[in-house]
């Protein structure tokens, strides 16, 4: 810390010595400063400061020019930066070197080669950190003529033992603060020139060889070591001042040289005094202070010339006056504080005629007798404070010329009559007695008395002209005291006293007690019981006033005072006004008051007036008039910290009254701790600090408010007056540009009532409807509410929007309609709302949107779509550049792996698209999900990307016939769904979830592996179709002759005339599907072909059976034979079907037989429509006796499956008899 100061202290003195006019070198070195030298000022001084980001790089010499006139160079460093052993190459004329903290791994030889002249050298905090640095003896040859050296602050030095032989010329030698615990010394080397040394703060034991090489030192430091006993003998006849303080001394060996005028031995282990220290004829100031002296074997001093001695802190018992018996006359300072000394006797210091200190302050000494201090007629300090006196005799102050007495912390209960002979005290301090009462004539007329402490006593009140003809007074402490009564005239006759302080006492009113007091200044009344403050009972010119926690509710009207500074911390003053502050205030503290309301103009006069301050009150609003000082000079500073203060439009002068900015001159007030004071925001009770808040953040309840200028108040309908509708809050700001409506839910209310949108104000900028009741919006909702800028109806229950239900909103910017519950959304809501930046949607059941809403809404930048029934992303979102951010958290999303084609269409541009899916589920998906490849590509979008999640009903999916690859995963919530994140999906996507195809088949060229794909497809192509062909040949044949070989006359019940009984027919299908040709298409789609590719024959109504005419009522036999050569009937009833196929005579008969036969299954599909409960009594018969299945049932599949009859399939090389015989019994030879 020293060396920092005197560094700063030269570079100031170099700056003022070089004048105004001097600038900076233009060869000055980067880094440097450049200043003339203090001490030759056609010199030059360095000082230069490294760092890790400009280190040293070239020599001094060679980047500045002038370094032949460089004297001195400074060198700082940051970093741990070290610096290059060329640095100080070829700075000859160098006289005064400064290195600090520029950590050296060592001494490089040549480091002071090049400086021949150098005469000083101080190098501080140079060892890098945990390492020793040794100094050797090359290092040191160039420094022949080196005369001051300090090496400090190096933890690990090592020193050389010749280096007194190599620096002859050395004077001062500084190795302090290095932790040695040696000095190495060559017996052949004798510094004789060296005259100070300073070796303290490190860990030596003993030093006497080294002490011994300096025959000429004079002043030796060896404080703070770890030496027990001190020897130097005759090795150093010339010293004069030792330091051995905190060692760890037992004794002196040996005698000490004659010449010693100052010797410090405090902090050791010394249980007496040494002989060697009394025999010491020159010594002139000696401090034996913390040891264990007891003075049992005291001797004295041969010293006739000792000035000072400190013995405090020992264990002395008596005074210590054989020690002065010699030096009596000569002791100017003596100091015995903090010992065991009981009574000083009669005498003592009958001889102590230069004795100007004495302090036995902490003895224990009960009684100062009339003569204990007689002869020390020039003492004028005394400290007795902190002993057990309780008297002092009347005389034994007598003669003393005293202008300090210390009697504190004594058992005085009265002032010791013996102070008042004290003509020239100047100070008393009898603090922290007994005292509980004054006296006249003990304190009154001691013309040279300044000050009184008589704190923390037991007075209880103030007498008359106790004070009186105090001419001198100025300070008087009555503080801590039980005073609780002030007479008259207790300070009259005071012209001088201007601190009185009485704090801590039991005063409730001040009555007259001050008002002879005319010189008080500054007046402490705190911590009192004061309740009303009488500003006429104050001392008529006092200035400064401190009241702090009293009882005050209530200030008194002013008149003609001079106050400038009031303090009345901790009160409970409720309200300010005008008359209740004198005008000439500069500064008031109300802090910790209950201060509700600050009337108007309570300032406006206090044209002096600098600062209030306000914390931890009860204001709850300020305007901005009650704050508003007329004539200001200066811009009033006001503290608001700690107070309930709502945001209101009062208060709009507050948001730009910060510290320098001063925005209204009328007002000129600056809030100077914004950054802690806080408000309450008037709608959602934030809490926002003043430094925080804007102007739209200020405003103001209303019930029904009028704008300015609205020329309609007085009508009941008028749209610049704004009713605040029934169980809403309703909040503007003070220029009408904000109108802030806030309806939330009145769970009171039974039965709830639909809330009325139209009662709105129609001027109203912010709506918030917040758990109203509100399931529909219907068609211009909001129409006129030009001025609306954010509408949020959130948790109302919403489930429907009507077209232009936000028809002509222009200023619309915020649209919230989450926590609903919509479930679609078509654009014709949003009419004429071209500026909505941000909509939010999220919360409702939402699973598909529309492009209308986008095209209503060409500005839209933020949409939340988060918590709603999204099973993939819609596709519009990919295609609205406006948007800058996407919620998608919360929604059902599917995963699903990617064909080319979904990833060239979902993941257009990515340099990595997805691998197609290397494995598929157990059913082909119907429908490509393409959640993950749209995150992957728009990832930056989703602002919760991290929360999305791929979700797949299991059980659903496999019901429905609808799988993806997570599909083939067990559930892991509930006991249908299994969840992934999002995140895990598209990193593992390639890894283990869709294992992707190699490049190409055995390592070639992708391009070739395509080539060979195509011809193995095309040769598969050409075998498959002439397959095909032949299957069809063959099957029309086997037909035509199944038809020939069994083709008979038709049923008895036929209307062909000489028709005859049909044999029995062969079983040559599984199922006949009777059905509506209207409705083909859908019966061979989505029921035939998953039926045939699971190896049923089926035989169709319209594709295989004969073709039939509705208007021509026959029954065919061919299809009696068709039907009855099937296992089972399939009849899909649509509306079709009745309508049409039912009505014919051939359908319905047919149909009737088959269902009379018991060995054979009917099974009904019932289609979209069909209410089984409303077809004919025909048609209801046959149902009721059969299995009846919903087209659109979850468990369709399954319920047919089960109701179709066991698959026979025929082994090889049998025929239709074998069929016939397996599924009927014996087969009639005439068949055969």
């Amino acid at each position: 810390m020293r060396s920092r100061k005197s560094w700063a202290i030269l570079a100031l003195f170099s700056t003022f010595f070089a004048g105004p006019s001097a600038g900076r070198p233009a060869d000055c070195p980067n880094n440097c400063d450049c200043v003339p030298d203090p001490v030759i000022p056609t010199a030059e001084l360095l000082i230069c400061h490294y760092a890790q980001s400009h280190p040293p790089t070239l020599p001094l010499s060679t980047v500045y020019a002038s370094h032949k006139n460089l004297r001195s160079l400074f060198i700082t460093c940051d970093d741990d930066v070290g610096l290059p052993e060329f640095l100080l190459k070829g700075l000859a004329s160098l006289h005064h070197l400064k290195i600090e903290k520029c950590p050296l791994s060592h001494f490089a030889a040549k480091f002071f080669e090049d400086l021949p002249n150098v005469r000083w050298i101080e190098m501080d905090n140079m060892s890098p950190s945990g390492k020793l640095l040794e100094l050797t003896e090359d290092v040191l040859l160039p420094l022949a003529r080196l005369e001051k050296f300090a090496l400090t602050g190096n933890k690990g030095l090592i020193l050389p033992p010749r280096m007194l032989c190599t620096l002859s010329h050395l004077q001062v030698l500084n190795v302090s603060s290095n932790e040695l615990t040696s000095l190495p010394r060559d017996p052949n080397c004798i510094a004789q020139q060296l005259i100070i040394i300073d070796a303290s703060f490190n860990k030596l034991e003993a030093v006497d060889d080294f002490i011994a090489g300096a025959p000429a030192v004079r002043q030796l430091s060896l404080a703070h070591n770890s030496i027990e006993f001190l020897a130097l003998g005759d090795s150093t006849p010339f010293m004069q001042q030792l330091d051995v303080e905190a060692n760890k001394i037992l004794g002196v060996v040996n005698k000490l040289p004659e010449t010693l005028v100052h010797v410090n031995l405090a902090r050791n282990k010394l249980a007496d005094i040494p002989e060697a220290v009394y025999e010491l004829a020159h010594l002139i100031s000696l401090n034996v202070s913390g040891n264990t002296i007891s003075g049992q074997n005291a001797s004295a001093f041969e010293t006739p010339e000792l000035e000072s001695l400190d013995a405090s802190h020992n264990q002395l018992a008596s005074l210590p006056t054989e020690w002065l018996k010699n030096t009596e006359a000569s002791i100017v300072h003596l100091r015995l504080h903090d010992n065991n000394i009981e009574a000083i006797p009669p005498r003592s210091f009958a001889n102590a005629t230069s004795l100007q200190t004495l302090d036995v302050s902490s003895n224990r000494i009960h009684v100062l007798q009339d003569e204990s201090l007689s002869g020390a007629s020039r003492l004028n300090s005394l400290a007795l404070k902190n002993n057990s006196l309780e008297v002092v005799e009347p005389m034994a102050l007598a003669e003393l010329q005293l202008e300090s007495l210390d009697l504190s912390r004594n058992s005085f209960t009265e002032v010791p009559a013996a102070v008042g002979r004290l003509a020239k005290v100047k100070r008393v301090d009898l603090s922290r007695n007994k005292i509980s009462k004054l006296y006249q004539f003990v304190l009154n007329k001691l013309n040279n008395l300044h000050s009184i402490d008589l704190s923390h006593n037991e007075l209880q009140s103030i007498g008359p002209f106790v004070f009186s003809d105090s001419a001198e007074l100025t300070s008087l402490d009555l503080a801590n005291n039980h005073i609780s009564l002030l007479f008259k005239d207790a300070f009259a006759k005071c012209p001088k006293l201007r601190k009185l302080s009485l704090k801590y006492n039991r005063l409730k009113s001040l009555d007259d007690g001050l008002a002879q007091a005319a010189g008080v200044k500054r007046l402490d009344l705190s911590n009192n019981e004061l309740s009303v403050l009488q500003w006429s009972t104050l001392p008529p010119n006092v200035e400064h006033l401190i009241a702090d926690e009293n009882n005050i509710a209530l200030l008194g009207a002013v008149s003609g005072s001079k106050l400038k500074t009031v303090s009345l911390v901790g009160n409970v003053i409720a309200q300010l006004s005008a008359d209740q502050l004198p005008n000439s205030i500069e500064s008031l503290d109300l802090t910790a008051n209950q201060i509700r309301h600050i009337a108007k103009g309570t300032f406006a006069a206090k044209s002096s007036l600098r600062r209030v301050a306000l914390e931890s009150n009860k204001l709850t609003a300020i305007e901005a008039t009650s704050l508003r000082v007329n004539e200001a000079v200066h811009p009033l500073r006001v503290t608001l910290a700690k107070n309930p203060l709502q945001c209101s439009c009062e208060m709009t002068w507050i948001v730009g009254a910060a510290v320098g900015n001063v925005p209204d001159k009328l007002v000129r007030v600056v809030v100077e701790d914004r950054a802690n004071a806080t408000c309450r925001h008037s709608v959602d009770d934030r809490v926002l600090k003043l430094d925080e808040l804007s102007k739209n953040d200020m405003l103001c309840p209303y019930a029904q408010v009028c704008e300015p200028e609205c020329v309609c108040c007085q009508y009941g309908n008028c749209d610049c007056k704004s009713i605040c509708p029934a169980a809403c809050r309703c909040f503007r700001d003070a220029t009408f540009a904000i109108n802030i409506v806030r309806c939330d839910a009145n769970h009171t209310e039974t039965p709830r009532r639909e809330f009325v949108v139209s009662e709105v104000p129609v001027y109203a900028t912010d709506i918030v409807l917040s758990g109203v009741a509100l399931p529909q919006l219907r068609t211009h909702a909001f129409i006129g509410r030009l001025r609306l800028q954010n509408l949020r109806i959130n948790g109302t229950g919403l489930r429907s929007i009507q077209p232009k239900a936000f028809h002509t909103l222009p200023a619309l910017k915020t649209l919230d309609l989450s926590d609903n519950a919509l479930s679609s959304l078509s654009g014709d809501e949003f009419m004429k709302t071209t500026d909505v930046v941000q909509l939010f949607l999220n919360g409702n059941r939402l699973s598909s949107l529309s492009r209308g809403i986008f095209e209503k809404m060409p500005s839209l930048q933020f949409i939340t779509l988060h918590n709603n029934s999204f099973e993939d992303v819609p596709e519009v979102l990919s295609q609205v550049a406006s948007l800058r951010s996407i919620s998608l958290a919360g929604n059902p999303l599917r995963c699903d792996c990617y064909t080319n084609a979904n990833a060239e269409e979902g993941v257009a541009g990515d340099s990595q698209p997805f691998a197609r899916m290397g494995r598929r589920s157990l059913e082909t998906s119907s429908s490509s999900h393409n959640a993950a490849a749209w995150m992957h590509a728009h990832r930056a979008l989703v602002h919760d990307a991290a929360l999305v999640e791929c979700v797949e009903n299991v059980t659903r999916a496999f019901r429905d016939n609808d799988t993806t690859v997570l599909s083939a995963y067990p559930p892991n919530r509930d006991h249908d769904v299994f969840v992934m994140s999002m995140d895990e999906f598209l990193r593992d996507y390639n890894v283990s979830i869709c294992v992707p195809f190699s490049s190409g088949f055995f390592g070639q060229d992708p391009q070739n592996s395509v080539l060979f794909i195509v011809f193995i497809l095309a040769c598969a192509f050409l075998v498959c179709a002439v397959g095909l062909l032949g299957l069809s040949m063959a099957r029309k044949t086997h037909n035509a002759i199944s038809q020939r070989r069994y083709k008979t006359s038709s049923l008895n019940c036929s209307t062909t005339a000489g028709s005859s009984p049909l044999p029995l027919p062969l079983i040559s299908y599984h199922a006949f599907v009777s059905y509506s040709k209207k409705d083909e298409k859908m019966v061979v789609d989505e029921l035939c072909r998953p039926l045939e590719d699971e190896d049923y024959q089926l035989c169709l109504l319209h594709r295989d059976g004969p073709a039939y005419n509705s208007m021509v009522h026959s029954i065919s036999d061919e299809l009696i034979a068709q039907m009855d050569s099937s296992q089972c009937l399939i009849i899909v009833l649509t509306r079709n079907f009745l309508e049409n196929e039912w009505r014919t005579l051939q359908i319905k008969t047919s149909h009737q037989l088959f269902a009379k036969n018991r060995s054979k299954r009917l099974i009904a599909v019932l289609g979209e429509g069909v209410d089984a409960n409303l077809i004919d009594d025909e048609l209801g018969q046959i149902l009721r006796k059969n299995t009846c299945i919903g087209m659109r049932d979850h468990l369709f599949w399954t319920l047919l499956q089960s109701a179709l009859p066991a698959r026979i399939p025929p082994p090889p090389g049998s025929d239709t008899s074998q069929v016939y015989s397996d599924v009927y019994g014996i087969v009639p030879s005439a068949m055969v």
